[in-house]
């Protein structure tokens, strides 16, 4: 865990990126340790030594047909987002969009909580896909000033929202 959390500490805006062959490939950029990223850490960590948190890092599919739901469980997706051009969103297209809201309502029907953020609007574009499966369910925009300060393009003309089918935090 040393490279990782050298990684997120000194990678450009604590983002931790890797290459196709599994290496640490963001610069080094415009942060530091500080009494505020301390906090962070020791909040998060504090908060992982008092709860059970799992972490699963593969395929969705695979992981919602193998998994064993229990009645508090809770699963949050961050997909790639539809109408974006980040590098990371240029395999993601209407299918599998579709496909995810179709597994996120195999969730719901089995009564399994769920969230999920997206992007609705953005440079004059609307996720048509998502702005009519989220009717079902309780939308929450999303006010944020963005990690990444020097790429404007998701704050300027753009919403993102977070979905969820979990009544109570309303």
């Amino acid at each position: 865990a040393p490279c990782f959390s050298k990684g997120w500490f000194h990678g450009f805006n604590h983002m931790i990126r890797f290459n196709s062959k599994g290496l640490f490939n963001l610069p080094v950029g415009n942060v530091d340790f500080n009494e505020n990223v301390y906090n962070a850490l020791k909040n998060y960590l504090d908060f992982m030594q008092q709860n059970t948190i799992i972490f699963h890092n593969n395929d969705y599919i695979d992981f919602l047909n193998h998994t064993t739901y229990l009645k508090d469980d809770y699963v949050y997706f961050d997909p790639p987002y539809l109408i974006s051009n980040s590098e990371y969103n240029k395999l993601w297209d209407s299918n599998n969009e579709i496909a995810l809201y179709g597994a996120l309502d195999s969730l719901d029907k089995k009564g399994v909580l769920f969230g999920i953020t997206n992007l609705i609007y953005h440079k004059g574009e609307t996720n048509s896909i998502l702005k009519e499966w989220a009717k079902k369910y309780y939308i929450f925009n999303i006010k944020s000033n963005y990690i990444s300060y020097n790429d404007n393009t998701i704050k300027e003309d753009s919403q993102e929202i977070f979905v969820t089918n979990y009544r109570q935090l309303l």
